[in-house]
């Protein structure tokens, strides 16, 4: 069936596909004959949603004609942040801009122009694009450090490929298991029906969260309360249980990981052909092999490895040094963390831990899904190496039921361009953390160039859908560095706090207006995302804006005339055998299976051509190569004495199945469901305090204090507490206020003093903080 359906009164249907969040579910958007949306509804036919919709996606039309929405591109006239405007045509916002950039460019080089996002709307590639054309530096100032880059790189690392986000098979697997993430919320339309499937079918269900209130905590076999970034104990625990009662997949680990790989004891370092041998090969790496009782390279065929090899060799020069497997160097750390000795850290009891890691491991097929919960920690790469590790050895990677790799992130590459030859030169970072694996700048550090013009000056920002001062942490530190610049651009839906002290603001076109292709996060599939109505007004889609923008900059990095070429350019280097045209004929496009899901045949992309317990890029990159039982940088263990003063461990980015991080609060039917900010602590915090169910209350920390509701509970640990992100926005028709300079914004408290050093995360999941009751006239 054809992907627009004419309607006997002149109108039409239009399948295209939502994006009001990351889902992209496919949706059915019914036009009248004077192209006006006058509804939308849940398209039977997406494979993923299967016509579920949430309260998001069925608010496009109220969004798409919204008064509040950003109508003309709009240029600063007065003071910054004075609200003086003049409304200007595109042609004049392009070349004004273009002239700006050169300007910049010309005075203080191009690495002092920064290009980001917020959350993006499926555009990541081409911010990144814009960022790598400017040929010194791609400073990516975008959230990306705390959002899906931690996770999806250290699973590049370790497998090759990224299976633990879109990846889960929840409808095969025989346990699910949720782990800092709540994707029933934040995907609910797809994964909320895969998962009510597999549960009907028997399958297990595992919930590992600080917040009892999860969605799914009440409903799981076993719910882990976990202290907020203590995973990694957790993590621990687990693979002793695994490792020492045997309930690892034995072949897939001997033959698919690099269990077998000997390392030299105490250095941790690989075993090579060169350290054995004059002339051998310092890249090939050893194994035991039982059949020949011998060493040999670890790509070598029809061998026997030993896990649990332990030895002495002499090296090259004579000397003898002792060796064992990475299996072994991996259990001798986890036999450090049992359920018991793991229970004081995270808080979880030892016989909740021990019997999730087994109802996990003896599963015949299980999947593990992980966000931003173990994301936002300052030991984040730990955490997911951990994760990983237990995936592997379980025999759950690339399996029916378990984690699968899916072809979108495996294909960003061609898109984004190559990353500038000066980008390790030029990025800024500083001794609170080195990004060694990351390689972007930190953003902490950019804001501080902006103010202090250290290591070297950074004078413009150009951002489509972001609001850093929302995202990033410390607001009121990234607020006086925005107020630094000499070029503020802001392209988005509605007038956020940033855009309002930008030079340059330009209106966004909503997802019903605009062409573009669905595929990240869509699995198997690609769609075409095309628009149901004109644009309204003088609104253009952030593709377009990167593209022409970019053309007038750098047109060998831009070559395309035309939206439609450069889609048809994308779909040639990610899937090949299909246009534009074709793709919006038939709105839905299975893409082949990714080489990587023949591993047998092919191995892992991954330096041993292995899934890796032991990664050698970390080893390469100045980082560990064996995870660590690794606390927060700041937390109630590392830093006692803050936390003396600071008892509690904040929780922020609580997700609201209604609200995409802080869009959409302005719409009234949404924002009668979540009216307020509310910071949920224990109830016996709160009669300690003296404070009453809805009362403002300070959140204070050693960064700065934010006010919210209070909304005691008996779903919190008492030594935890959940503060929502995202609260700015008025809604004027309900007569709800705004929430101006960051009184009730969660960042206003988080900390930029530490970061993990691989990925310069911040602990927003861990804030230390207090709560304090409000005195009169506060």
């Amino acid at each position: 069936m054809a992907s627009i359906i004419p309607l006997p009164d002149g109108g039409k249907i239009v399948k295209t596909n939502c994006f009001e969040c990351h889902a992209k579910c496919g949706v059915l958007c019914e036009v009248d004959k004077d192209g006006t949306l006058v509804n939308v509804k849940g398209n039977p036919e997406d494979p993923r949603s299967e016509g579920r919709m949430c309260g998001k996606g069925l608010s496009a039309r109220a969004i798409l004609y919204d008064p509040d929405r950003l109508r003309y591109p709009l240029r600063r006239k007065g003071e910054r942040g004075a609200g003086d405007w003049e409304q200007i045509t595109w042609d004049e916002a392009i070349e004004w801009l273009a002239g700006r950039v050169e300007e910049i460019t010309a005075e203080h080089g191009a690495e002092s122009i920064a290009y980001g996002q917020g959350t993006g709307r499926g555009t990541n590639q081409w911010t990144g694009r814009a960022g790598n054309a400017g040929g010194r530096v791609h400073h990516s100032l975008s959230p990306g450090n705390i959002c899906l880059v931690p996770m999806m790189v250290q699973a590049l690392l370790q497998f090759g490929m990224f299976p633990t986000f879109d990846g889960c098979d929840f409808d095969n697997a025989d346990c699910i298991v949720f782990w800092g993430s709540n994707s029933v919320w934040t995907e609910p339309t797809y994964t909320s029906g895969q998962i009510g499937r597999s549960r009907d079918r028997g399958a297990k269900l595992i919930v590992i969260d600080p917040f009892f209130e999860h969605p799914l905590a009440a409903k799981a076999d076993c719910f882990l309360g976990v202290r907020p970034g203590s995973d990694t104990y957790v993590a621990y625990a687990w693979l002793n249980v695994i490792m020492n009662e045997g309930l690892y997949d034995r072949a897939f680990t001997q033959k698919h990981t690099n269990a077998p790989m000997l390392i030299i004891e105490g250095a941790d370092v690989p075993l090579n052909e060169a350290l054995l041998r004059e002339g051998g090969n310092p890249q090939a790496m050893l194994v035991w092999d039982r059949k020949t009782q011998s060493m040999v390279e670890i790509h070598s065929k029809d061998i026997d490895e030993d896990i649990e090899y332990r030895g002495t060799v002499k090296t090259v020069d004579g000397q003898e040094v002792p060796v064992k497997t990475v299996w072994l160097g991996l259990k001798e750390r986890a036999d450090q963390w049992t359920p018991e000795a793991a229970e004081e850290k995270c808080w979880v009891k030892a016989d909740v831990i021990r019997e999730s890691a087994r109802m996990y491991a003896q599963a015949p097929a299980a999947t593990i899904n992980v966000f931003q919960g173990l994301e936002e920690q300052t030991n984040c790469k730990d955490t997911l190496q951990l994760v990983n590790c237990i995936i592997a050895i379980c025999g759950n990677l690339e399996k029916k039921g378990g984690n699968l790799s899916m072809p979108f992130w495996n294909q960003m590459g061609p898109l984004t361009g190559a990353e500038p030859a000066t980008q390790r030169e030029l990025r800024v970072v500083d001794e609170r953390a080195s990004g060694s694996i990351y390689g972007i700048s930190n953003p902490t550090c950019l804001f501080e160039a902006m103010r202090t013009g250290k290591p070297y000056p950074l004078k413009g920002y150009i951002m489509v859908q972001g609001n850093p001062l929302s995202w990033a942490e410390n607001t009121a530190l990234v607020k006086e560095s925005l107020m630094c610049l000499d070029l503020l651009v802001c392209m988005d839906y509605y007038m956020s706090p940033t855009c309002e002290i930008a030079d340059l603001v330009l209106p966004s076109t909503h997802w019903t207006e605009r062409d573009y292709l669905a595929d990240e996060v869509c699995s198997e599939w690609v769609f075409a995302q095309q628009k149901a109505v004109e644009p309204l007004y003088e609104r253009k889609s952030d593709v377009w804006f990167w593209r022409t923008f970019g053309h007038r900059l750098n047109p060998e990095w831009w070559p395309w005339e035309t939206d439609e070429e450069l889609f048809n350019w994308q779909l040639e280097q990610t899937h090949a055998g299909v246009t534009w045209d074709e793709l919006k004929e038939a709105w839905i496009h299975r893409v082949p299976q990714m080489p990587s899901r023949e591993y047998e045949q092919n191995g892992f992309g991954t330096p041993t051509g292995r899934a890796e317990l032991y990664s050698v890029i970390c080893l390469v990159s100045g980082s560990k190569p064996f995870p660590e039982a690794s606390e927060p940088k700041e937390s109630v263990f590392s830093a006692p004495e803050l936390a003396a003063e600071y008892p509690l461990t904040g929780v922020t980015g609580r997700r609201y199945p209604i609200y995409y991080h802080s869009a959409y609060r302005g719409i009234p039917h949404l924002r009668e469901i979540v009216p307020e900010p509310q910071v949920v602590f224990h109830t016996s915090l709160a009669e300690e305090l003296g404070i009453e169910r809805g009362e403002w209350v300070w959140i204070e920390s050693p960064t700065g204090r934010i006010t919210m509701k209070a909304r005691p509970s008996d779903g919190i640990d008492p030594r935890v507490c959940v503060i929502p992100h995202g609260w700015w926005q008025a809604c004027p028709a309900l007569d709800l206020p705004g929430y101006p300079d960051g009184m009730s914004n969660a960042n206003t408290i988080t900390s930029d003093r530490v970061y993990n050093d691989e990925y310069l995360t911040p602990g927003l999941r861990s804030t230390l903080c207090r709560i304090v009751k409000k005195k009169a006239g506060e």
